[in-house]
């Protein structure tokens, strides 16, 4: 599935992001995934079902697809959602632009003495990258939706409000500058061609633990490449939540 995928299996009140995936045993810490840029949580179906029942997993949906303020960069995006996460250790991660957001809203954490474990980051870009012209996002958007199950049924209303959140995200990523690396470590999935995933490592003090995967960008969430990826990452979110509890 993609970044402009259909709506996730439930939806969140209009006024809250946060939507549950997946539960797990009482006191488990959560994995809190943020959106790609276009807005969908539907990509984490695989992800989130690998890891259960081990770990429990939410997703954070912009509130913008239900109407809401569209935030227009990571900052005000990292402070909505960390508003709604709940009190005590917190795993986050991200897809693509995701990722960026979850980096933020790790950074913060850290900032008010909140222990966060490490960071998941899959095929996220690296801060300041991506692309702003409105004819290369609107191709980039067409492409996507090719890709998409059951996009051939979306309005053309429905595609100008997809896009119009696209666009903003894509623009945010490349607005977006930390002012300092972060402490955590840094659990990275790449795809095999992605050559800037090393360099995730000047964003922390901490680890990084790389692991390339044959696949593209969108397929690393597909099946088989997704189990792949459950599996390399899957240890490493268990022992930090058993440490965090």
């Amino acid at each position: 599935m993609s970044e402009v995928d259909s709506a996730p299996a439930e939806s969140p009140p209009r006024d809250r992001c946060r939507v549950g995936l997946t539960s797990a045993a009482a006191g488990t810490p959560v994995l809190n995934l943020v959106h790609p840029a276009g807005g969908s949580v539907a990509c984490y179906r695989g992800l989130a079902g690998g890891l259960s029942p081990e770990l429990a997993t939410a997703a954070f949906l912009p509130a913008a697809l239900d109407g809401g303020v569209l935030d227009q960069d990571v900052e005000t995006m990292a402070d909505r959602y960390l508003a709604e996460v709940p009190p005590g250790p917190v795993l986050l991660g991200g897809w693509s632009f995701g990722g960026l957001v979850a980096f933020e809203m790790a950074r913060r954490l850290a900032a008010a003495g909140r222990a966060t474990g490490p960071l998941l980051l899959i095929d996220t870009p690296l801060p300041g990258f991506g692309a702003v012209d409105d004819a290369a996002l609107a191709a980039e958007f067409e492409t996507e939706l090719a890709k998409t199950t059951g996009a051939d049924g979306s309005t053309a209303e429905e595609r100008a409000s997809r896009f119009e959140v696209f666009r903003t995200h894509c623009r945010a990523q490349v607005a977006y500058r930390p002012p300092e690396p972060i402490a955590n470590d840094l659990v990275l999935v790449a795809r095999k061609d992605n050559e800037d995933a090393p360099r995730w490592q000047d964003h922390t003090t901490g680890r990084l633990r790389l692991r390339r995967l044959p696949a593209g960008h969108y397929e690393l969430m597909r099946t088989p490449h997704v189990g792949a990826l459950t599996r390399f990452v899957k240890p490493a979110l268990i022992a930090a939540g058993k440490s965090l509890r």
